[in-house]
């Protein structure tokens, strides 16, 4: 094999400098774990979002340090979580999972912990030989986007009755793969910020307007009158009434929460 050139070793490893920036910098939060699941990293966003210092988390199991709020046990995260990563494992693809409530201990009060909602991605990491070496969290923290939009969700009921089960389960699973490949409440706040409001809004609206479109079998003007409807009702604007739409198709509301007879 020819020796490669100082240029070139110099070139791959500004390379190698500048990926690690970049793993640093990603607005996204990102932890590298190992088949053990335990940590190799983690980036500044993830570490933030956590709360959690990352002398704190390189070099620890991910689930003895995100352990189970006892509050929450019987929705098993911990598990839920373990059996992506473990399809991630055994498929060594990408596997997209749907909003999840983890929550995360409280540094600075033992046994206390932080009610977090999260869009997670785990990925597969491949050395050049194809095998499988390590695996990759991507997570967005959707929290505050989730509580802002509670009181739109009251407004939503259950899919009217005669809807077929498997119209329903084509909505939500639609929905959800929408959401968890666009990081739909993060994105969307960039997207504002980079003056590209104009463009989310309306693929937002068009998912709403598709959901209302089948599960009240009506036109498209319709269902963007229902939308227009609940907005003015609501008093939020239109293209977050949509987002709830989308969000409440994939998430079920919490148990016990009221919803009007006037809903969408």
């Amino acid at each position: 094999m020819a020796e490669q050139h100082p240029a070139q070793r110099r070139s791959a490893g500004a390379a190698v400098s500048l990926r690690s920036l970049a793993f640093d910098v990603a607005t996204s939060g990102y932890s590298l774990m190992d088949l053990d699941f335990v940590i190799l990293d983690v980036n500044r966003a993830f570490a933030e979002s956590t709360g959690l210092d990352r002398e704190m988390l390189v070099g620890r199991q991910a689930f003895e340090v995100f352990q189970e709020n006892p509050l929450q046990s019987d929705h098993a995260p911990a598990r839920t979580m373990r059996q992506s990563l473990d399809r991630v494992i055994a498929t060594g693809q990408p596997d997209v999972m749907h909003i999840q409530r983890f929550d995360v201990p409280d540094p600075s009060e033992p046994g206390a912990f932080h009610e977090r909602y999260w869009s997670p991605v785990n990925l597969p990491v491949m050395n050049d030989d194809g095998d499988l070496v390590a695996l990759l969290q991507q997570v967005e923290d959707v929290t505050d986007y989730r509580d802002d939009l509670v009181k739109v969700l009251g407004y939503l009921r259950e899919v009217p009755a005669g809807t077929s089960a498997e119209t329903s389960r084509r909505f939500a699973e639609y929905a959800a793969t929408a959401m968890a490949h666009s990081s739909l409440y993060h994105s969307a706040q960039r997207e504002v910020e980079q003056l590209q409001e104009a463009l989310t809004s309306r693929a937002v609206i068009d998912q709403a307007k598709g959901i209302l479109t089948g599960r009240h079998r009506c036109g498209s003007d319709e269902a963007f009158a229902r939308l227009r409807k609940m907005s003015n009702e609501a008093n939020v604007r239109l293209r977050d009434v949509a987002a709830a739409l989308v969000y409440q198709t994939a998430v079920p509301p919490r148990a016990g929460m009221t919803t009007r007879e006037d809903a969408v």
